[in-house]
């Protein structure tokens, strides 16, 4: 299965997310690659890091660039089970991201919830609609990423909105704060999910499940868009 995130603004959030997921993609038996399609590019040294701590479970990182992320994907299907793209900034007409999202089973849009309300003719929303047309069995999920309190209902029913604006898009129940995100993030290759017990891993887990159960009834389903 292959997860591409994307975020909005938010390069921190997007790569503590695919960090998170891919390790706990590991935990369940699974052998998983993170693949690093964003700008920073950072996500190997991350994995370096993780491996020298002798944190289990390892996490194979691999950094892509350029038109050649299809041949990539098609080698890299071959030898895992699951593949985690971080794929940066969604306002950004780069071809990885057209790509990895092309490629995608699920696509996670990381938004602030007080940036929602984003106008139809917005690139995101229209890099997302264009890969639908392209993939069209690719489920999108808006992630609300906010600060240490809940997202204002309004703020929340704007992302529906926006997330009405994409065909099959949802807009997912876990609510991820950034701060409870960042724990672990200063010690060398761990993340929240190393954290036992803690706020991170916990909402780490509960989306996690919405991603990877297709059926979870977490997910808020706000219809299709013609």
């Amino acid at each position: 299965m292959i997860v591409t995130i994307v975020h909005a603004a938010l390069p921190a959030a997007g790569a503590a997310l695919a960090e998170n997921l891919a390790l706990l993609r590991g935990r369940h038996g699974r052998k998983v690659l993170l693949l690093d399609a964003g700008a920073e590019r950072m996500r190997e040294h991350w994995s370096a890091d993780r491996d020298r701590s002798r944190l289990r479970p390892a996490v194979t990182t691999r950094t892509v660039t350029g038109r050649g992320l299809s041949a990539d994907l098609e080698r890299f299907l071959a030898r895992y089970d699951d593949i985690v793209i971080e794929a940066g900034d969604g306002n950004d007409n780069s071809p990885e991201c057209r790509r990895a999202l092309i490629a995608a089973e699920v696509a996670l849009i990381l938004l602030a919830p007080e940036d929602a309300g984003i106008d139809a003719r917005h690139p995101l929303i229209a890099r997302l609609n264009g890969a639908r047309m392209f993939n069209p069995g690719l489920r999108v999920l808006f992630v609300a990423a906010g600060g240490e309190h809940d997202p204002a209902p309004e703020a929340l029913a704007a992302m529906r909105t926006d997330a009405a604006r994409v065909m099959s898009a949802g807009v997912a129940h876990t609510v991820l704060h950034l701060p409870a995100l960042s724990w672990g993030a200063g010690q060398p290759g761990r993340c929240a999910s190393d954290i036992e017990s803690s706020t991170g891993a916990a909402e780490m887990t509960a989306l996690y499940d919405e991603v990877y159960q297709a059926d979870a009834p977490q997910v808020v389903s706000v219809g299709k868009i013609f």
